[in-house]
């Protein structure tokens, strides 16, 4: 049976793996999300027990190559909604492709669309760029996303656990900024807080699903935070470190 503490630190260890091919090759971090999405997207069904689970990860995995080459090619975001657009049309036509007469339709349809808005999230980890001011913002969400998961894997009672990852992981945001001028505090305690909240949301959410014991579904639940967290980091920057 794994347990949470396995979900924090895969967690941990794909937010570190963001933050330290930054600093590498641009194809070294293209590979890193890549690679988390396609960990995502192979447990994602079995996590939310979808019926038709060959399909929704073909569905998944393209919508996450798709995103990427997007971004890759066009540096904006903008055409990412194309691409969620495009794998909602994927997911019926899949849907339509099946013949086991259809059971549990609507949930098989929703389970791949909130699966495609994560993988596309994903993307906007590679859509900050490559400045020094987008690159401390990016290593800023790596730190705090793992940060969070390291609190998480403290076996507490699950309010005070909660509480505890948001405050500390704000307190680390904070720390991060002061250290990187280019992120400044203001922006590290905000990241800090989306992450320690995203964090603590995912791991007791998905703990509470039959399917996070078993080794594929409970790796998608822990590469979920890291990979929603790309365009919410994205817009941050753009908000706050316009230059």
């Amino acid at each position: 049976m794994i347990r949470g503490a396995f979900r924090s630190v895969v967690t941990a260890t794909a937010a570190a793996g963001v933050g330290i091919t930054a600093f590498g090759e641009r194809p070294l971090l293209v590979g890193t999300v890549l690679g988390v999405s396609a960990l995502f997207s192979v447990g994602w069904p079995s996590l939310l027990g979808l019926p038709t689970r060959r399909g929704a990860v073909a569905v998944l995995l393209l919508t996450a190559a798709s995103a990427v080459a997007v971004v890759e090619l066009t540096a904006d975001v903008a055409w990412l909604a194309l691409v969620l657009a495009g794998a909602v049309l994927a997911g019926f036509v899949h849907e339509l492709a099946r013949r086991d007469g259809r059971p549990r339709l609507v949930e098989s349809v929703s389970g791949m669309v909130a699966g495609s808005v994560v993988v596309v999230s994903a993307a906007g980890w590679l859509a900050l760029g490559t400045g020094g001011a987008q690159v401390a913002l990016l290593l800023t969400g790596a730190v705090t996303l793992a940060a969070a998961s390291a609190v998480m894997a403290i076996p507490l009672p699950s309010p005070y656990s909660s509480v505890l990852t948001i405050t500390l992981t704000a307190l680390v945001g904070v720390g991060v900024g002061y250290l990187l001028v280019t992120v400044g505090m203001t922006t590290g305690v905000l990241v800090g807080l989306a992450a320690g909240l995203l964090t603590a949301t995912v791991h007791h959410l998905f703990g509470q699903f039959p399917a996070s014991g078993r080794i594929w579904p409970a790796i998608s639940a822990a590469m979920l935070a890291v990979a929603v967290s790309g365009l919410p980091v994205y817009v941050v920057g753009r908000v706050l470190l316009v230059t």
